[in-house]
């Protein structure tokens, strides 16, 4: 649907991360983003999410208990099914190193895009790597202007619909909870977003 929409320009894809965990096949997800990047190049971005950040801790060589518990009672139970493995030490060499290199941000003239959002009078410079993967609040009930509009997710939605505010927007519809898995489509004339086009096959033009 998000190549239908862009009608053949030159469109950039970002993905704001936790492509393991969070459902029944995170390997046949990581190898899609594989696949993709290596045939888009720099129209393919993938940032990180904070289950990527808890899968590199559990996999680590110099891993704790407490770092495998917590990965795994966050979902990755299901991502060691996916891959047929018991350890996240065994998963492909080619995945772990994949993950171990996604940036944590990506911006662009109007918005910046990272998976948890940030915290409210920090410059956008200066961001700790846990509040770009973890943070919540302040952030989410913040009004101010963080300088560029927020692009994020981590947080699902209830409703299953993007939560849009006139300094961010929320594109966790919560797919891992059932709900809808959905996209933003922008263009380099203005900061908010043009339309949202879901996986249930809705187009949201605004």
């Amino acid at each position: 649907m998000c190549d239908i929409a862009g009608h053949g320009e030159d469109t950039r894809f970002v993905f704001i991360g936790d492509y393991v965990d969070r459902g029944p096949d995170s390997r046949r997800v990581v190898e899609f983003l594989i696949r993709r990047q290596s045939e888009q190049g720099r129209r393919c971005i993938c940032l990180r999410g904070n289950h990527e950040e808890m899968l590199i801790h559990a996999a680590g060589r110099h891993r704790s208990d407490r770092d495998l518990m917590n990965w795994w009672g966050n979902g990755g139970e299901r991502t060691l099914e996916s891959y047929g493995v018991d350890d996240p030490g065994d998963l492909p060499a080619e995945h772990l190193a994949w993950v171990q290199k996604l940036p944590l941000t990506h911006k662009d003239q109007h918005r910046l895009f990272v998976h948890a959002g940030v915290r409210p009078g920090v410059p956008l410079s200066l961001q700790s790597q846990e509040d770009l993967l973890w943070i919540r609040e302040p952030f989410l009930s913040s009004p101010d202007d963080h300088g560029l509009f927020v692009v994020h997710g981590h947080t699902p939605i209830t409703s299953g619909r993007p939560d849009l505010r006139a300094n961010r927007l929320n594109l966790d519809t919560g797919a891992c909870f059932g709900g809808p898995l959905t996209a933003a489509a922008f263009s380099s004339g203005r900061r908010a977003p043009l339309m949202f086009a879901t996986s249930m096959g809705d187009i949201v033009r605004l």
